[in-house]
């Protein structure tokens, strides 16, 4: 054991800078991983702890129709029965808000909350320049806006909004409030009003988007038996009842999917540096060939010598994680600072920090990931054989049952450590497999290149013909850094092309035909109004249509494969039994043509209906199937007479799941909405969205431009985040380029010596190397761009559903610049090699 401690400490003293860029490799994939483990845990522990205050009660009763006597009866009953201490309600509703001063031409789709006294039971609403929260700040008609709010309109606290047809007072700015989760969808900025004012805006009319929600404080023990008896009281009522604790469950669930799905990145970078590290131990094994015969000459076994080099890295890779974990620990530490001290978030609120169970936990990874790489390349040193000193020997490759099983062990490995980062054997199992396939396609891919770039080297230019046969040569890394540079490229290429192609597609629809505006609420009696505001050539409005909607939910279907007899059944089909939109025509639009059965002609007063092609095949529900819908709370029971495809990206008829014959619904009450193609020009479409808010203060108007702003907006930031993954793959890749340029560091050297002693110039030994690396780094950027093409076709075709676009600027950017990258860090890693003289050289050998 001793000799065995003292080779590898003198093994590792003259050999560990040669090896230090693979491990640092390790240690970047460590710090990963740790940091993201990290942040994670903080930030879930914080928002854990407040469960209560993201739903700002114990339990949420909502529905989105007026609450009937008999409902309020039976939930008043029970919230006694449980003990209930406190209860408020609220009313939630998407609206129109203009400021109250009409020279002033701005108008802004908010979230219209009206709250109760009591509220919030949990939490505290914080409002921004140290001004205190009180429900008397809402009375007689004042308001609490969002500050982005402000910045839309151009009013200050003080000033007075109209929020539907009536006017409210800016009192505060909200900096931030309980009752809304982090990331849920948002059509605008949320407006707080006091609930008795509610009814003065005149959008608490039929038709209305109005959500309704009773909020409660409940004992603990009582919480888990309140919700099951109002969800099963309430379960054909459309009436949903949940609690903090659903909340902190899908908090926890989140969380951990997102803790155990990101560390697979850092994963990924841990095991490109593991793929180095077998490379590199291969070419380590290599060149201490001969030493390893003159230490079996003089007694030492296989065992030992293995033995040496495995602690040897273990210690690298044990260096490479610790330091990983302080590059963790230093990022971790620094959120607070980027954050602020005056952040009122509850992110501000997390303590950050590295806790010893993620530190241990990347650190045994990193150990872990080291020393299964190396185990196989270190088998070689079996096959070493003491004579090697007398006579050279070159012993034909034959099977090795070791070494096999040692593969098979270490694969086993890998993928026991990507199960456990995944907390899935399952994920871990794919993980590996698809980084695999890929990897196998990478290195086929690069094989198939250099292959094709053979011929050049019997190329009469110098620099160029070597430059072709150093990326075939023994103990070359060619592999490994197209590996680690092509999967790079291969993400961040790939993810720009998508984000591209997506935003074209959004793009496309915003055309010069298709409607860009959308109106929503229009009640019957305005119909003959906003016919003659759309028809006015001075409001500046395009092609529209007004659609009559209703809303209807599915409440049971009787047909030859599917049949549900209650909701229950239905909504435990999923989104069978969400809330549908629905209209009535006797014609089908540009966008739609029957797969199945026919469209009708005329009116009936047989209730049929037209089903959408997506539901039709998800749900098996078929033509001559008896669908029983509640609109409204009037049953009608529609036999399906047709499926029909529907092109939803064409919005200038609308897309309805659903489509009922005329002479069913004429007569129900009903709203109508308005696909609009707006005015040209921002300053154009604000005026018309004003004055369309002035006279039909309840109308909602839903800009498609800002969809598209806040899709770009999303975009960009999940593109952000995934690019950030490339350029950690591609440093990694870097680091690699750098540490195979370092161990092949003396063979370059003596190379160049003979070079210029045969008459070759520094600058024709740099021109070559900097070719060299130039085609090695086109190559990979050609494999990661090709990848990215084949990533791009298949996600558009199967996964987005919309048409595959290449885009050459993307492709040839990514190329030229991984192109550019790599021989700038091969050539500035060569300068030993340029600097060295000859003489010297050629003395020392």
């Amino acid at each position: 054991m001793t000799f065995v401690l003292r080779m590898a400490v003198r093994e590792m003293r003259a050999a560990w800078q040669r090896l230090l860029f693979f491990f640092i490799c390790i240690a970047v994939g460590v710090a990963a991983i740790v940091a993201l483990r990290s942040v994670i845990r903080s930030v879930r522990d914080v928002l854990g702890g407040e469960a209560r205050s993201l739903i700002a009660a114990d339990i949420l009763i909502a529905t989105n129709r007026d609450w009937t006597p008999e409902a309020l009866a039976t939930i008043d009953k029970r919230l006694q029965d449980a003990g209930s201490t406190a209860r408020t309600e609220t009313i939630e509703t998407p609206t129109m808000v203009r400021p109250a001063d009409r020279s002033r031409v701005a108008a802004r789709m908010v979230e219209l909350k009206a709250i109760q006294t009591p509220f919030p039971l949990y939490g505290i609403m914080t409002l921004e320049g140290g001004q205190s929260y009180s429900h008397g700040l809402l009375e007689n008609h004042g308001a609490l806006v969002r500050p982005e709010l402000l910045t839309a309109l151009g009013v200050s606290v003080g000033e007075s909004i109209t929020i539907g047809e009536a006017t409210f007072v800016i009192r505060g700015v909200v900096a931030s409030e309980p009752g809304r989760n982090i990331g849920a969808f948002s059509l605008g900025p949320r407006v707080f009003i006091d609930f008795a004012d509610a009814p003065s805006t005149g959008l608490l009319a039929f038709g209305s988007r109005v959500r309704h929600v009773l909020a409660a404080r409940v004992p603990d023990e009582k919480i888990p038996g309140l919700v099951k008896a109002l969800n099963d009281e309430f379960s054909n009522n459309f009436i949903n009842t949940r609690s903090y604790l659903a909340t902190d469950d899908a908090i926890g669930r989140d969380f951990d999917r997102a803790e155990n799905y990101l560390s697979l990145v850092g994963l990924v970078i841990v095991i490109l540096g593991g793929i180095a590290v077998s490379s590199v131990t291969r070419v380590f094994v290599l060149q201490k060939i001969r030493g390893i015969a003159v230490l079996k000459c003089l007694g030492a076994t296989s065992v030992q010598i293995i033995s040496v080099y495995l602690l040897q890295v273990m210690s690298l890779g044990l260096a490479g994680s610790l330091l990983g974990i302080a590059i963790a620990q230093g990022a971790v530490t620094s959120i607070p600072l980027a954050l602020g001290s005056s952040s009122s978030s509850l992110l501000a609120g997390a303590h950050y920090g590295v806790t010893w169970g993620v530190a241990l936990q990347g650190a045994t990874i990193g150990v872990l990931v080291s020393l299964l790489f190396a185990i196989v390349p270190l088998l070689e040193v079996r096959l070493v054989r003491p004579s090697l000193l007398l006579r050279d020997e070159t012993r034909p490759r034959r099977r090795d049952p070791v070494r096999m099983a040692a593969t098979v062990f270490v694969s086993g490995a890998l993928v026991a450590v990507a199960a456990w980062q995944a907390a899935s054997f399952r994920v871990g199992i794919s993980v590996c497999l698809g980084f695999a396939a890929l990897a196998v396609v990478l290195i086929l891919a690069g094989r198939l290149l250099v292959t094709l770039l053979a011929p050049l080297a019997n190329a009469p230019s110098f620099p160029l013909r070597h430059a072709v046969l150093h990326l075939s040569r023994p103990g070359n890394q060619t592999r490994v850094i197209l590996l680690a540079v092509g999967l790079g490229a291969f993400f961040i290429v790939g993810v720009r092309s998508l984000q591209a192609s997506l935003l074209a597609e959004f793009s496309i629809q915003v055309n010069d035909e298709a409607a860009d505006l959308f109106l929503l609420d229009v009640q019957r009696g305005q119909m003959d109004g906003m016919r003659k505001f759309l028809s006015d050539p001075a409001n500046g409005a395009g092609a529209w249509k007004l659609l009559p909607v209703l809303r209807a939910r599915v409440t049971g279907v009787s047909g030859r494969t599917t049949n549900l007899e209650s909701f229950e059944e239905v909504r435990a089909r999923g989104s069978l039994g969400r809330e549908y939109t629905i209209t009535y025509r006797d014609n089908l639009e540009a966008n739609e043509h029957v797969v199945d059965g026919a469209f009708w002609h005329g009116s009936s007063p047989e209730p049929e209906v037209s089903v959408e092609r997506g539901l039709h095949e998800r749900f098996a529900i078929n033509v001559g199937d008896v669908v029983r819908f509640d609109i409204l709370g009037r049953v009608i029971n529609a036999r399906v007479s047709s499926i029909r495809d529907v092109d939803f990206k064409d919005s200038r008829a609308g897309g309805f799941v659903f489509v009922f014959r005329p002479g069913t619904l004429e007569q129900a009450p009903q709203t109508y909405i308005a696909p609009v193609k707006g005015p040209a020009g921002p300053a154009a479409r604000a005026r018309f969205q004003h004055d369309l808010v002035s006279r039909f203060p309840n109308v909602s108007v839903i800009d498609f431009h800002e969809i598209l702003e806040t899709v770009r907006d999303v975009m960009s930031k999940v593109t952000l985040a995934i690019t950030v993954v490339g350029m950690l793959v591609l440093f990694s890749g870097g680091l690699i380029l750098v540490g195979a340029v370092a161990m092949t560091k003396f063979q370059r050297v003596y190379e160049a010596a003979v070079f210029k002693t045969l008459g070759a110039s520094t600058r024709k030994i740099a021109t070559m190397l900097l070719v060299e690396y130039g085609v090695l780094g086109l190559l990979a950027g050609v494999v990661g761009s090709a990848g990215a093409v084949a990533l791009t076709w298949g996600v558009s075709r199967y996964a987005l559903d919309i048409p595959w676009r290449l885009f050459p600027a993307e492709h040839l950017a990514g190329v030229a610049l991984t192109a550019a990258l790599v021989a700038a860090i091969g050539v500035l890693s060569s300068l030993d090699v340029l600097r060295n003289k000859p003489l010297a050289t050629l003395r020392s050998e």
